[in-house]
């Protein structure tokens, strides 16, 4: 939270085929004038969970009685997402995209560059980092330029591929196979959109008159739901979209 807090809820049904959901708080660290967290990661088995913020402090904790089990701090000034791709690895994002081993001692494996020999200074931002779910070495970031980078792990980390998929900042970045393209991105200029890897053109999914600043998709049954600034959550089905 913006209050640096980092809170873990359970949800169960309220009654037997009841669709409504009752949210119990389980635990909470850190709440009280800390710096904003910027980004939460679970992990694929759900038993841990990983933040970031304005600190650059990669921090993972146990979901299950909130236990610290490893923290790692960055040389960035603000890290913005952060993703797990394997049970021991960890993609964020901030000037880099990081590359994180949790193993003994976390530390940080690798650096993805948006614009290589950049100054620091006049490089975009990278607001979110995903890695692909089947393909775990294609890696590709959301800019505050508006441009998607994109990366091969199995390559030097120079930039591989760039597109330019909006006119704001680009706030968050996934794969997924729906039809009208493999990438999938929400920005501040109020447009979720998808679009092949090397494709110029994009499809429109939705289009509103506010930022759109983060989205969800199932991989179960293909439905997507977008948050705005407005805080209202927009729903469509990928696989028909």
């Amino acid at each position: 939270g913006g209050d640096g807090a980092l809170s873990c809820f359970s949800a169960s049904a309220l009654g037997s085929g009841d669709a409504e959901l009752e949210l119990r708080r389980d635990w909470s660290l850190g709440a009280g004038g800390g710096e904003a967290l910027l980004g939460v990661g679970v992990s694929a088995d759900a038993r841990s969970v990983a933040s970031v913020g304005e600190t650059a402090t990669l921090v993972v904790h146990d979901t299950e009685g909130g236990a610290e089990r490893a923290r790692a701090q960055s040389d960035e000034s603000c890290l913005f997402s952060v993703q797990w791709v394997s049970p021991h690895e960890l993609l964020t994002a901030g000037a880099h995209v990081l590359l994180w081993d949790l193993r003994a001692k976390p530390r940080r494996v690798a650096s993805f560059i948006p614009r290589f020999g950049a100054a620091l200074h006049a490089a975009p931002q990278l607001l979110s980092a995903v890695a692909h779910p089947q393909q775990p070495h294609r890696l590709a970031a959301g800019a505050t330029d508006g441009y998607i980078y994109q990366w091969d792990r199995r390559a030097t980390p120079t930039l591989a591929h760039t597109l330019a998929a909006h006119s704001s900042d680009v706030w968050e970045v996934s794969y997924f196979g729906a039809r009208y393209g493999e990438i999938l991105s929400c920005s501040s200029d109020g447009t979720l959109t998808a679009r092949d890897p090397g494709a110029t053109d994009a499809t429109t999914l939705i289009s509103l008159e506010m930022p759109i600043n983060s989205f969800d998709v199932s991989a179960v049954h293909g439905g997507l739901a977008a948050a705005s600034d407005a805080e209202v959550l927009t729903f469509i089905d990928v696989r028909s979209a």
